[in-house]
């Protein structure tokens, strides 16, 4: 028995690297203002009005981003997400908000936005509760984060690029959203203006082990330790 061990391990560390093969998908939207400014009492603005990829972030609208066709590979999970904004820059030297959803779904395909005149006199998220784009916040909508996009200890114009990368819980909640039915889609409310160079969105997956090869793994590596006693003892 004690001769099969190491040989057990062997094929243990032979299997598990075959399975061990991750995949990367990432999606970026099409541009949607061009790089254009014009006169304006904000200094900042005329300081830097975004790249040729800018993803358009007024506060006079919110906006939807809905891709489909997703899937997650059979027999693997997903161990990471992140989306990416290429640098980002708050328009003026106030805090300002931009508020970013995760949908289950969204009511228009690709980009869609619409006119959210409450953002002219205070801040607040569009997709907090029942809105005209997408699902009521909830089981369906979840709230991924808020920033204000202005570096510590400077406030206003810093372009500069931001990752945010998804929680334990939000990675669950975009895997359901994914199973059920290949969409996802996500919420913008800019409460003020964000310059940007576009952004990206990144998900990863990797092979959930198979119970056979841990049970191998596990068999291998106390067949070692069994061997290295022995040639201590």
């Amino acid at each position: 028995m004690k001769k099969l061990l190491p040989l057990a391990a062997a094929l243990a560390l032979f299997i598990l690297p075959a399975q061990a093969s991750a995949n990367t998908f990432t999606f970026s939207p099409t541009a949607t203002a061009a790089n254009t400014n014009s006169a304006t009492s904000q200094t900042n603005q005329t300081a830097y009005n975004g790249g040729a990829s800018q993803f358009d972030l007024d506060h006079h609208k919110a906006y939807t981003w809905k891709l489909t066709g997703l899937s997650i590979p059979t027999g693997q999970s997903i161990i990471s997400a992140s989306i990416t904004f290429k640098d980002i820059a708050n328009w003026d030297t106030n805090t300002n908000k931009l508020f970013v959803h995760l949908l289950n779904t969204a009511n228009n395909s690709g980009i869609a936005s619409v006119t959210d005149s409450s953002d002219d006199t205070t801040i607040s998220d569009y997709f907090s509760g029942a809105n005209s784009l997408g699902p009521t916040f909830g089981v369906d909508n979840i709230k991924l984060f808020e920033s204000s996009f202005n570096m510590v200890g400077q406030a206003g114009y810093v372009a500069h690029d931001y990752t945010f990368n998804f929680t334990a819980a939000q990675l669950a909640k975009l895997a359901a959203f994914i199973n059920a039915n290949g969409n996802i889609a996500f919420g913008f409310d800019p409460d003020c203006h964000y310059w940007n160079n576009g952004m990206t969105f990144t998900y990863a997956t990797s092979p959930v082990p198979e119970p056979v090869s841990m049970v191998l793994l596990g068999t291998g590596l106390t067949g070692l330790y069994l061997r290295r006693r022995r040639q201590q003892n």
